[in-house]
């Protein structure tokens, strides 16, 4: 992974315990906001708190932990939007089921796209550099 994209994406990940302060303290969460239950998104955290200490601990694999934790993220994400979308008849007209898409989840989803689409475009550079030079990648 590039260094400058890889530093950044371990910092994202070192920054987790920041995530949870925001969230515990003042409501704010960034990180974890497809999960509407607090036990959750705090369960989320620990999740994201392994793998910080896997990004930390072990560089190499900081892009398949980044893929894999992005992925998991926005499918919280895309169900936590529209499952109440598919469930809007089956709940009265006073429900405000569709606004569950707020700022908070919009920029965790911009964030985690961000991180995923980073990867994954570092990832493909490695893999040609490596075909360039007529090495192996395992």
């Amino acid at each position: 992974m590039g260094n400058t994209s890889g530093k950044l994406i371990r910092a994202y990940y070192l920054l987790t315990p920041l995530f949870l302060v925001l969230d515990a303290l003042f409501g704010i969460s960034i990180r974890a906001s497809g999960l509407t239950l607090a036990e959750y998104r705090y369960l989320y955290y620990g999740f994201c708190l392994l793998c910080a200490a896997g990004c930390y601990w072990q560089v190499r694999y900081t892009p398949l932990i980044a893929m894999a934790e992005s992925s998991v993220n926005l499918l919280i994400l895309l169900l936590g939007v529209m499952l109440p979308i598919f469930r809007l008849v089956e709940l009265p007209l006073e429900t405000d089921a569709v606004a569950s898409f707020n700022g908070e989840r919009l920029l965790n989803f911009l964030i985690t796209g961000a991180v995923l689409v980073t990867v994954f475009q570092s990832a493909q550079r490695e893999l040609r550099q490596l075909a360039v030079n007529g090495d192996q990648p395992y």
